[in-house]
């Protein structure tokens, strides 16, 4: 059972979630002898099923095999991935954030960025709003975002008390928890809350209590970029500008509504 499988199922356990893999898959395997000048082995911060992997795999499979090299797929979890490209054991991370760069000054950025990337507040509670860290703290409000997301991390953990924070492994298990009542405030990248919202049936949406759900404010506005590490700096340049040139050509917007339409037709084939 893959690592993307487990957490599939853990999350229908506490509420039912549309999963099936994406139509496109790239080859996930084991890290491959360091140093392998033909290979470049790539992770990424969420799982190898998710529609936006499928897509940055291919976009990035597109401009390695330009680069005349081979592109492997890594799939493991978020926290995991980052060390995997510190230590060598992979060759660079499929998409982070702008500043995910002073968090880990070792990495490499590629320039030009894969999309726009925003961190969105989300509450059940009527009218409840984000209005800044300073209301967020004068109303005792609970919040909470999902691991693996260290901007979050580093953003709570810099403006709320240890006791006011907490976090959580899927987007399901976050909203579930505002459903109940147990936190008032769930943070995340707003791309994938909306993408899990779009992929689920109208009898799961019913079934999820999702109704009240309303974005509460957008925290932070930025830009998603893949990352190599230090030995790789030399093939940022160039990777940039296959990006920048698969983006005119429209290309890159083409595979993500490709990866989209082909994880909801699994969806629909598997009867969810």
């Amino acid at each position: 059972m893959t690592i993307a499988r487990r957490q599939l199922l853990a999350a229908a356990a506490a509420w039912p979630l549309a999963c099936a893999p994406c139509g496109a898959r790239s080859e996930v395997a084991a890290p491959v002898v360091a140093g392998a000048a033909d290979t470049l082995r790539f992770v990424f911060s969420r799982p190898f099923d998710n529609p936006r992997t499928q897509w940055l795999i291919r976009v990035y499979t597109h401009l390695v095999e330009e680069l005349g090299k081979r592109f492997v797929y890594i799939d493991v979890p978020p926290m995991r991935a980052t060390a995997m490209v510190l230590a060598g054991e992979a060759d660079g991370e499929l998409g982070r954030t702008f500043d995910y760069l002073t968090l880990f000054p070792a990495l490499v950025r590629v320039p030009e960025p894969n999309n726009a990337v925003r961190f969105a507040a989300y509450a059940t509670r009527p009218g409840l709003r984000f209005e800044g860290w300073p209301a967020a703290r004068a109303r005792g409000l609970r919040c909470e975002y999902r691991h693996g997301i260290s901007e979050l991390r580093e953003m709570l953990s810099r403006e709320l008390a240890a006791d006011a924070y907490s976090h959580v492994q899927t987007i399901a298990q976050g909203l579930q928890k505002l459903r109940l009542g147990r936190t008032d405030l769930y943070f995340d990248v707003e791309e994938a809350v909306a993408d899990f919202l779009f992929f689920l049936s109208d009898a799961e949406r019913r079934a999820g209590g999702l109704a009240a759900l309303h974005q509460a404010g957008v925290v932070r506005s930025t830009t998603g970029h893949a990352y190599l590490r230090g030995a790789h700096a030399a093939l940022a340049p160039a990777l940039a500008a296959g990006l920048a040139r698969l983006k005119r050509r429209g290309t890159v917007k083409r595979y993500l509504e490709e990866s989209l339409a082909a994880y909801k037709r699994g969806l629909q084939g598997a009867g969810k």
